[in-house]
């Protein structure tokens, strides 16, 4: 991933994902960034196919989600990017408490559902679990908005 040169936050190009008071999660088309706003330090995440949809970063600042055609979980500690393709079409993400997320899958698609992500800092060989809670067909025939309640 090429590093963007100059401030991200300053790109009129930069596309806010998610911001807290210490991280910012957005994105430059395709490329994913991640920016300490305490620090200034700014992270290249993940290149993605298509635009980011959706992002999240841990209560505790943390770990970071970053949600697309696939998902992507960095993890600040080991400083390592996992690639969690079991889910794909992400358009949305919701945190539960500090370590557990549900995410939610294109709800126009015939195989939406909403899965639950515990990622486990302890356990840095396998930090994550994910499952599947429920197919979500509430969407299906309906038209697309951006407010989608989940």
């Amino acid at each position: 991933m090429a590093l963007y040169k100059g401030n991200l936050k300053d790109n009129d190009q930069f596309k806010v994902l998610f911001e807290n008071t210490v991280m910012m999660v957005g994105h430059i088309y395709e490329s994913a960034y991640c920016i300490n706003k305490l620090t200034g330090e700014e992270f290249g995440i993940f290149e993605f196919d298509y635009d980011p949809t959706c992002a999240l970063v841990g209560r505790n600042n943390d770990w970071c989600l970053i949600g697309g055609e696939v998902l992507v979980l960095k993890i600040w500690a080991d400083r390592s990017l996992r690639l969690l393709d079991a889910c794909e079409d992400i358009f949305a993400l919701k945190s539960i408490d500090e370590y557990t997320v549900h995410i939610l899958t294109d709800p126009w698609d015939d195989n939406a559902a909403i899965w639950e992500l515990t990622i486990d800092l302890k356990k840095l060989t396998h930090p994550v679990s994910l499952m599947k809670i429920r197919d979500f067909k509430e969407y299906i025939d309906k038209p697309y908005t951006d407010d989608v309640e989940w």
